[in-house]
């Protein structure tokens, strides 16, 4: 049983005992009953709203994972990237990392790509450019270590 249609019922009950109308105790029982009755027919218009509100969800739920199917099929890890200073997800490890002076992105590098003399800032544009000595690498590698 729903709770309008138990409200309904204590109603009933109430209009049974078929109280005098005029009587303080009646008009208060009756207020209960009324007060008990508009709850009950507000809780079931919420249950309506939350049941409608979960479908909608649920409904955008699916789609959204119908665009992450399209988005995730056009990236594929596996790709790789001729940039020079993502991992790609290869075995190469970055040993270096340089911060561009111009908008403060920290980059980091592989020993290779510090070799080719320079690379473009991947979130400014700037191109940054490495002149360095063999001896220094050595001793950066040190005192990693």
């Amino acid at each position: 049983m729903e709770l309008t249609e138990k409200a309904a019922y204590i109603k009933g009950l109430l209009d049974g005992l078929e109280l005098d109308p005029k009587d303080k105790q009646t008009k208060v029982l009756k207020a209960l009953v009324d007060l008990v009755n508009d709850m009950a027919e507000e809780v079931s218009q919420l249950e309506q709203s939350y049941d409608d509100v979960c479908d909608q969800i649920d409904a955008i739920d699916e789609d959204l994972s119908g665009v992450e199917d399209m988005l995730y099929e056009e990236y594929d890890e596996d790709e790789s990237c001729d940039c020079g200073y993502c991992s790609n997800g290869s075995d190469e490890e970055m040993t270096y990392e340089v911060v561009c002076p111009t908008c403060g992105t920290t980059i980091g590098l592989s020993e290779d790509s510090l070799n080719d003399g320079g690379i473009e800032c991947p979130n400014c544009g700037e191109e940054l450019e490495f002149d360095y000595d063999e001896d220094e690498l050595d001793d950066a590698e040190d005192d990693e270590e």
